[in-house]
């Protein structure tokens, strides 16, 4: 077949063979996964494009610098005559076969599928090894143009946030194809918790006063650090001060110095993997060097024991973006399994 005529559509169906796992590339797709190609009818000008893009770009506060989340890379669709060598793909139309993105989004989804997005019932598809094994296609459509509207409006950050799980998951894989199985083994038989680690990361330092470990990868430097309390009962936001008591004794400790800044701090509800959490998130700095940075926490109660695990990731790298970094820390992070 003349590579001229390959179109978009005709490759994601040849490479859908790919979706059931059965062909893996030691080396991902090229492109970052913090870039998004968002291919639509019209491009860059495409209404459903502007509408959307706000809710993959979104500015991520990291205290002392704001990130976007996704960069977004335009395209029509009628340009898409071969595979994108992009981790990401987003197709943004209407389920209707007049236009190119539609003629796109019908192929890909199949009968059954766009009769469910005519009657309303389904919207957003992920996925996984489309077009192409180690990427992502995340389809968003409805069955008129008023739909879709709403829905962008409504579910726009659903669509990132399932972009950025996925991206998660796929950097989890990558990295843990090298896993360094005897650390991993050591840390749940010596401390009663399972964390994989890939052998890109090293054991930085491991003490029962007071009783923790570390981890880190250099180039930046890049912490994933886990630590346990005795504790009482599940933690709300009304512990915060006490949450950020327990994290600000223990870096103080173990961190060579650190400290936080009470000023800028936030404390949500969240989930690690399978766990409720609170998470925390702030600015730390150290007394003894000129660094600084962002962190994130965990708050993990383990009822059976009263045990409050503590899960904490954070990045020093000056000039340098944080988002990609602390992706690869909570995508770690997610493996964390208290016995």
């Amino acid at each position: 077949m003349p590579r001229s005529t390959v179109t978009f559509v005709g490759i994601a169906v040849l490479l859908s063979v790919f979706s059931a796992g059965c062909l893996e590339l030691d080396i991902p797709p090229a492109g970052s996964y913090s870039k998004i190609m968002l291919i639509t009818e019209e491009g860059a000008d495409d209404p459903f494009a502007r509408e959307l893009e706000p809710h993959l770009t979104k500015m991520l506060d990291f205290y002392i610098g704001e990130e976007n989340q996704f960069l977004v890379e335009h395209a029509r669709a009628v340009d898409m005559v071969e595979v994108p060598a992009v981790k990401n793909v987003l197709i943004c139309g209407v389920a209707n076969p007049v236009t190119d993105v539609g003629r796109n989004i019908v192929s890909q989804l199949g009968g059954g599928a766009v009769e469910q997005v005519k009657a309303g019932r389904a919207n957003i598809f992920r996925r996984e090894n489309l077009p192409g094994p180690g990427q992502l296609t995340v389809i968003v459509t409805a069955g008129s143009s008023s739909k879709l509207a709403e829905l962008i409006d409504e579910r726009g950050d659903e669509v990132a946030e399932t972009i950025e799980e996925s991206c998660r998951n796929r950097l989890r894989h990558y990295l843990l194809k090298h896993e360094n199985k005897n650390l991993t083994k050591r840390l749940r038989e010596t401390y009663g918790f399972t964390l994989r680690v890939p052998i890109l990361y090293e054991l930085l330092s491991e003490k029962s006063q007071p009783p923790g470990i570390e981890l880190l990868r250099e180039g930046p430097a890049r912490l994933l650090g886990v630590f346990w309390l005795d504790w009482k009962d599940t933690p709300t936001l009304a512990d915060s001060t006490a949450l950020y008591d327990a994290r600000a004794s223990y870096v103080w400790e173990r961190y060579d110095g650190d400290v936080m800044d009470s000023t800028r701090v936030a404390f949500t509800h969240d989930r690690l993997a399978e766990y409720p959490v609170i998470k925390m998130e702030g600015y730390w700095s150290n007394t003894n060097a000129l660094a600084g940075g962002f962190y994130k926490t965990f708050f993990v109660f383990e009822e059976r024991e009263r045990l409050l695990w503590v899960i904490d990731i954070l990045v020093f790298a000056p000039g340098l973006p944080k988002h990609p970094h602390f992706r690869e820390l909570q995508a770690l992070a997610e493996t964390f399994r208290y016995e």
